[in-house]
């Protein structure tokens, strides 16, 4: 569980083991004072009794700490160890009463710590777990307060221009207003070079036909249609008012993306709102 909880933490957070060590992930072995005891070092200092533990540190935090077996050191506990120390052992100092008594024999986690290091490890898991739902959302086009999908951000760019190409004319006011539209409904932010790219290569003096409008709305979900019907009626609607050719446009889009009649009055609602000085 804990391996499973610090992989999945280097793969979202980091990428590879190799990036996650320049953040300081690492496991290392650690000491933690148990009793002192009766027994003597070779200058007949009386040793303490250790946890040896291993330890999972992430920034120089302790997230983690495992009993692993006990041990004898002869500083207390502080730095380093003399041997390690078996449950035959422990029972058989006990016996002599050279360990005390209340000692258990064998070296494992409490439920005080169990409960810490599972509850660290269970918060962890489903912090990752939100990320991992968050960041598939945002790909996937879910979240709503995340960029949209690039390729539908561009298809809902490449109608906008097509929308303010019907009159012939794109002017640095129309690209401004795109690029302000843009943002707002896709959450991601275009030059104006690229409006001005994409405007330029529009040719509507042949006008589109219905598969046109239908490529338009291809592999986007509904709320992305939504967004693109309100991006097309905004730059309409920004001359406070919907020229012939442009309401033929709009009109033709929405029946190419499948959009019934209650739906395109709700956006044409919100292009209106959003239109308003």
């Amino acid at each position: 569980m804990k391996n499973i909880a610090a992989a999945l933490f280097l793969l979202v957070s980091f990428g590879t083991s190799a990036q996650a060590a320049d953040f300081g992930v690492a496991r290392v072995d650690g000491l933690e004072f148990v009793a002192e005891t009766r027994i003597p070092d070779p200058d007949d200092q009386f040793m303490s009794l250790c946890y040896l533990t291993e330890d999972l540190m992430i920034m120089g935090l302790r997230i983690t700490s495992d009993i692993t077996s006990y041990a004898l050191s002869n500083d207390g506990c502080t730095e380093t160890y003399e041997q390690l120390y078996s449950e035959d052992k422990i029972i058989a100092a006990q016996a002599l009463n050279l360990i005390p008594a209340e000692v258990d024999p064998v070296a494992r986690n409490d439920w005080e710590r169990n409960l810490s290091v599972y509850g660290v490890i269970a918060a962890v898991c489903l912090a990752l777990i939100a990320v991992i739902i968050r960041r598939m959302k945002s790909l996937l086009g879910y979240d709503p307060n995340g960029p949209m999908r690039k390729k539908a951000a561009q298809r809902i760019l490449s109608a906008m221009c097509h929308m303010a190409k019907c009159d012939g004319i794109v002017d640095a006011k129309e690209i401004a207003h795109i690029r302000s539209t843009a943002k707002r409904l896709t959450g991601r932010d275009y030059p104006s070079s690229e409006v001005i790219q994409i405007a330029d290569s529009i040719d509507m003096s042949h006008g589109l036909d219905e598969n046109d409008f239908i490529a338009f709305g291809k592999g986007l979900r509904d709320r992305e249609k939504d967004m693109m019907m309100e991006g097309v009626l905004t730059v309409a609607l920004a001359s406070n008012r919907m020229q012939p050719n442009e309401h033929a446009f709009a009109s033709e889009l929405a029946y190419g993306l499948g959009m019934p009649g209650e739906d395109f009055r709700r956006v044409l609602d919100l292009a209106f709102e959003a239109t308003k000085p």
